[in-house]
């Protein structure tokens, strides 16, 4: 080896190791970027480094929280997901936030799911998408400050991230959505009662290709919310990984009559309203 060569060498290990040094002195997205609802968060290629930087280095405890997720599914299009903690839903004791991650999807965050005490129960069911057999992992934070995580295997047959999906991109853009909602109309004072939203969505990943062999644009909902009486009662961040025609199952307690606001937010602009109005007895 020359000696302008061994300079050259020398030259490109140093700067390949100042490179690594800046990577890893980088700062971190903040918390805010993480739970952003309005789609600016990162999008995380490893579950693990996703959940480090929802909460940092902190010690989850496994009772008080639950998936019920099918052990085998032939399709992953449309997996039902029911994630539970118990709680005793006050201030002093509910979930703040929580985050559901599956380590083998091309982008493993699933959703983030916000709650208040005025759910009455810390309880959702939707439905995902799972590429290949896997584990699927809730953290969630407490209002106490508890930390809780729990995780679950998943077999899948036929994976269901890219493929899903038909149409082209003008099929897809002038898909028009239908929104439904389904909530009693009237509720003892004090119980508990399920609210049932969904909307008809194409939830295209970005990631297929039309028959022409161009890629799908990218269109999903990206968040819902539903308020009661104008004040936020259950909040959602979706991702690619949430199925065709976003379906949630959440609570509420009924406390006093009023009206149930529903919004979902399309992320190519358009929003989508609905409500319902429930008389307390």
């Amino acid at each position: 080896m020359t000696r302008v060569s061994k300079i050259a060498r020398r030259r490109f290990l140093t700067g390949l190791g100042t490179g690594m040094s800046s990577l890893m002195l980088a700062p971190r997205p903040s918390l805010a970027q993480v739970t952003d609802l309005r789609g600016f968060d990162p999008l995380w290629r490893s579950a693990e480094d996703a959940i480090y930087m929802f909460f940092g280095d902190v010690t989850y405890r496994k009772a008080g929280i639950e998936i019920d997720l099918p052990e085998h599914s032939d399709v992953g299009s449309s997996v039902p997901l029911t994630v539970r903690i118990v709680s005793s839903m006050t201030e002093e004791d509910y979930p703040k936030v929580l985050h559901v991650m599956a380590h083998g999807n091309p982008t493993p965050h699933i959703m983030s799911v916000w709650f208040r005490p005025e759910c009455g129960k810390a309880e959702f069911s939707t439905r995902i998408r799972l590429e290949r057999s896997q584990k699927v992992t809730v953290v969630a934070q407490m209002s106490d400050g508890r930390h809780l995580r729990v995780d679950q295997q998943a077999s899948v047959s036929f994976g269901a991230c890219a493929q899903i999906g038909t149409g082209s991109n003008d099929d897809v853009l002038a898909f028009k959505p239908q929104t439904k909602v389904n909530v009693q109309s009237e509720a003892q004072k004090g119980s508990v009662i399920p609210v049932r939203a969904l909307i008809s969505h194409p939830m295209e990943t970005g990631m297929r290709l039309d028959p022409t062999d161009e890629w799908v644009r990218k269109r999903i909902v990206s968040r819902f919310e539903c308020s009661f009486n104008d004040s936020s009662l259950f909040r959602a961040r979706l991702y690619p990984a949430v199925a065709t025609n976003p379906y949630f199952l959440f609570y509420m307690k009924a406390q006093e009559s009023g009206r149930l606001a529903f919004n979902w937010y399309d992320m190519t602009g358009p929003s989508y309203d609905e409500q319902s109005v429930v008389k307390v007895l």
